[in-house]
């Protein structure tokens, strides 16, 4: 691991030093250093603290990445989990408090009222996922697993355990950050190519939404693993040992030997495959593809998508979406008649050809209410759509209004008023947005904790606030107890986030 260590910080260190340090800075080059983010001066320039130095050591923002607070853990979370999306990708916590036809005014915990114009809100989203989140991030590896298919020794890897009875390829010397299977940076988990999955028990339920930013380079091929239970192979019967082993086409057996019973989803450039994994009664790994109506999909050569998947094991359902839009579903057998092979709660990845980088960031696994669809697939150029917690009311009109907490909406057959309580998402009509102007260059972004994400151009403040000014949001003063990771490289083109180093 490289570390960024200046002249003045090669003196003796003392002892507290050595101890797990609260924050971590990321370089654009690849440098990190360890310290505590000590605030902001114009430029941007950031202050950075560490024990063995007198004053804050500065860094031009056009020097960083990424600072990442706490190892990813905010001090103090949002009461709930209501937010607003903008127009420009960001995402603020917060409830809405006031709506006009030319305002929404929204209630932070983070940095007080905001107040935006109605065109720059893309939707409004009072009850988002449908139930409990489990997990966000990463924000850092802790948590995170690596395995791979051989009947090598365990080995470790880059700071994240490698398990299950194999090891990482050995990479060629002076490769071995840039070389291994998967590699955390920034916010995000990388993958060049290789049969090593990387793996984390999410403590999935039985209704489980799954989300998550994906993008590839040279086309896509990538395994996702739901519902796992990561259980060992069982030893197999004396009179089974020595028979010959199903033939294994393109290695999908090992499904079985990296996620034990489980669901492995296949994603390709142009269709995707479900497999069903576990092992037969002789404890021979058992991997069936399950058939689909359809399984074609198009995603371009190099890009990035945004993929949710929503399984209900007690009614067996499995639906895909891609970009926020309904693409494939199975239908499997419930869990209580015996059929449903995914029986436990982890998640995993596998990169599934050579020469195929992938990027996974902006995860979210959370408790899901059975909601069949998403707004967005029914969001119109001159209708705002309003829909419902249950899933399967929507409606369509003008939303005119908030009064106390029940929003206000013009229909075409009368007038209506919905409990925020009872709404899960409005999308406001297309034709009503306001067109995106090209951000500042000195442009960052703060992220918070479980999910959200507010972008502006910083100006002074110490290690517990600053003041960031967004071309949507406006001037205000954020309080970082909430955030988890400040992002100096914010853009909006996937090739220019993707970290140098892969």
């Amino acid at each position: 691991m490289k570390r960024l260590l200046p002249a003045l910080l090669l003196g003796f260190l003392p002892a507290h030093a050595a101890t797990e340090p609260s924050d971590l800075l990321r370089f654009t080059n690849g440098d990190r250093l360890d310290g505590h983010f000590a605030g902001l001066k114009p430029g941007p320039v950031i202050l950075w603290q560490r024990s063995d130095v007198e004053q804050p050591v500065e860094f031009k923002a056009t020097q960083l990445r990424q600072a990442v607070l706490r190892g990813g853990h905010a001090t103090k979370p949002f009461a709930d989990l209501s937010s607003v999306a903008l127009t420009n990708g960001d995402r603020i916590p917060g409830t809405v408090v006031a709506l006009d036809a030319t305002n929404i005014t929204v209630e932070t915990a983070f940095a007080g009222p905001l107040v935006l114009s109605r065109g720059n809100v893309g939707m409004l989203a009072p009850n988002p996922l449908g139930g409990k989140i489990l997990y966000s991030g990463p924000f850092s590896e802790e948590g995170w697993k690596v395995v791979a298919p051989s009947e090598e020794p365990p080995a470790q890897h880059a700071g994240i355990q490698v398990q299950g009875g194999f090891a990482a390829p050995k990479p060629p010397a002076g490769e071995a950050e840039k070389a291994g299977p998967w590699t955390y940076s920034s916010g995000s988990y990388y993958s060049r190519s290789g049969t090593s999955a990387l793996i984390r028990d999410v403590r999935m339920p039985d209704r489980s939404l799954v989300r998550f930013q994906l993008a590839w380079k040279n086309r896509l091929a990538l395994a996702l693993a739901f519902h796992a239970d990561l259980k060992p192979a069982p030893e197999a019967k004396p009179d089974e040992a020595n028979k010959p082993a199903r033939p294994d086409f393109n290695g999908i057996q090992n499904f079985a030997k990296m996620f034990g019973n489980s669901y492995v989803l296949n994603l390709y450039t142009n269709y995707v495959i479900l497999y069903r994994c576990g092992y037969d009664k002789d404890g021979k790994p058992n991997v069936e593809r399950i058939q689909s109506g359809s399984t074609n999909i198009r995603l371009s050569e190099t890009g990035e998508a945004t993929v949710e998947l929503r399984t209900n094991r007690q009614t067996g359902e499995i639906s895909l979406f891609l970009n926020d839009e309904f693409a494939i579903q199975w239908n499997e057998s419930p869990d209580n008649a015996g059929g449903y092979a995914g029986k436990g709660g982890a998640i995993g990845f596998q990169v599934q050809g050579p020469g195929s980088p992938v990027r996974i960031s902006d995860l979210v696994v959370a408790e899901w209410n059975g909601m069949p669809d998403s707004a967005r697939s029914l969001q119109t150029e001159d209708q705002d759509i309003v829909l419902l917690t249950n899933g399967t009311d929507r409606f369509s009109g003008e939303v005119s209004g908030l009064s106390g907490d029940k929003l206000q909406l013009k229909g075409r057959y009368g007038n209506f008023e919905f409990p925020l309580a009872e709404i899960a998402e409005v999308r406001f009509a297309k034709k009503h947005l306001t067109k995106l102007a090209e951000p500042p260059s000195d442009q960052m972004a703060v992220r918070f904790h479980p999910y959200g994400k507010i972008s502006g151009t910083p100006s002074e403040g110490g290690k517990g606030t600053f003041t960031l000014t967004s071309p949507l949001s406006g001037k205000m003063t954020i309080n970082l107890d909430y955030a988890v990771m400040l992002d100096f490289k914010n853009t909006t083109s996937f090739l220019d986030d993707w970290d140098p180093e892969f």
